[in-house]
């Protein structure tokens, strides 16, 4: 059978579980080959909170997807997200240790290490470590240092650190289905992959992931990420308000927000009625377009309000000519765009993953950057080719996991 270089993406969120396969050719493209997604279980705002149901509906995603491509899964680089994650901006000095002066491997390792040596306490952890820039003898900028020459190397990085039990909680979960983790990313860098523009990242650019349990705020500059942090509120906030305040079931509410739901008071009528059913399914009553997009402005401008507290964190207002992309499910409300753009007074556009051959117009949405980033992430870190037929027995392994678990 021909080798074949494939990766597997997967983006394990609060309200849906999404895979995605790609095939990655010598020249690097990439050619996406299935895409699926199921609704997710045991989350909450990110976080792992049943790790049996999560496994099984990870399992079932990738079972849908074995089915719709006919290649059977046995890894995947990973997302992750959390309620809980913070960056920390770290700055090391070596000297360079080759008399030449020229700088070494070694050099650079040396650095890296000396600039991850912080001090955190048991239940944090490293989920990433990103290289903002290198500075030789007081020159900045420098993305390698390796080659070059100079006496006295810095290193500034970004570290993402998480909560341990969080990681620990999506481990276990792969582990009880037999799934390889080949990486784990923190999910805005996999969504900047596949949405930013090179020029964006370099200019200035904040980057928002409006999930369904948290939102993810991260700024960009001169092509990294330089700080990021997590709001403990999303999407469906307002799908609660909307239920308590018009009395009706959270499915209910999630119908009326998706269907007649704006960000925007100003495009909805008082004039124009929506039916809607009760709690219990058994009444109807008629509420104004106007008092559902009050309902939904009064949380949207609640979560804008905290966005631009984390701006001023970032000291970045003023220093983002690349203005806001937003991804996530929540971009697909209604006249978010424009409600965000006049609020913060910058230039605002959704972020579209549209930036991989084979990609269907129906998943060319805001929910599918982190997918989509990281397969874009997988195959760049793809090394070798490898038959589909290997994974064969990780499958019937997972498979054997559920029989097991149906019959005891």
């Amino acid at each position: 059978m021909r080798k074949r270089n494939i990766t597997v993406g997967l983006d394990v969120g609060t309200s849906s579980i999404k895979a995605a396969i790609a095939e990655v050719f010598y020249d690097g493209t990439i050619n996406l080959l299935g895409i699926t997604q199921v609704p997710s279980t045991g989350l909450r705002k990110g976080n792992i909170v049943d790790i049996e149901s999560t496994a099984k509906s990870i399992d079932e995603c990738l079972v849908n997807l074995e089915r719709l491509t006919g290649i059977e899964i046995y890894s995947a680089v990973i997302g992750f997200s959390s309620n809980n994650v913070t960056s920390i901006n770290n700055h090391a000095i070596v000297a360079v240790g080759n008399r030449y002066n020229e700088i070494s491997a070694e050099d650079k390792e040396r650095v890296l290490q000396s600039a991850q040596n912080i001090a955190l306490p048991p239940d944090k952890t490293i989920v990433q470590v990103i290289e903002r820039q290198y500075i030789i003898d007081g020159y900045d900028g420098v993305k390698d240092p390796i080659g070059m020459v100079g006496s006295r190397l810095e290193a500034e990085i970004v570290t993402i650190i998480a909560a341990t039990a969080a990681l620990q909680n999506l481990y276990r979960s792969t582990q009880r289905i037999n799934l390889q983790v080949n990486n784990v990313y923190y999910n805005p860098l996999l969504a900047s992959e596949s949405v930013l523009l090179p020029t964006e990242k370099e200019m200035g650019v904040v980057l928002v992931n409006l999930g369904a349990g948290i939102t993810e705020i991260s700024f960009f500059e001169k092509g990294n990420i330089l700080y990021t942090s997590v709001l403990p509120i999303g999407g469906e906030y307002i799908t609660k308000d909307l239920a308590i305040v018009l009395r009706t079931s959270i499915q209910e509410a999630e119908r009326i927000k998706q269907e007649y739901g704006t960000a925007n008071v100003n495009k909805a009528s008082e004039e124009d009625k929506v039916t809607i059913s009760n709690i219990y399914g058994n009444d109807t009553k008629q509420v104004s377009k106007r008092v559902i997009a009050e309902i939904i402005s009064a949380r949207v401008y609640e979560i804008l309000e905290m966005i631009f507290s984390e701006f001023n964190r970032f000291d970045c207002v003023g220093k983002m000519p690349g203005g806001v992309v937003i991804t996530g499910g929540g971009a697909h409300l209604n006249g978010i765009e424009e409600v965000i753009e006049d609020f913060f007074k910058v230039p605002v556009r959704l972020g579209y993953p549209d930036n991989i051959q084979g990609l269907p117009p129906e998943f060319r949405y805001p929910q599918y950057a982190n997918v989509i980033g990281a397969i874009q992430c997988g195959a760049r870190n793809l090394d070798i080719s490898y038959q589909e037929t290997q994974g064969i027995f990780k499958v019937l392994d997972r498979i054997s996991y559920y029989f097991k678990d149906l019959f005891s």
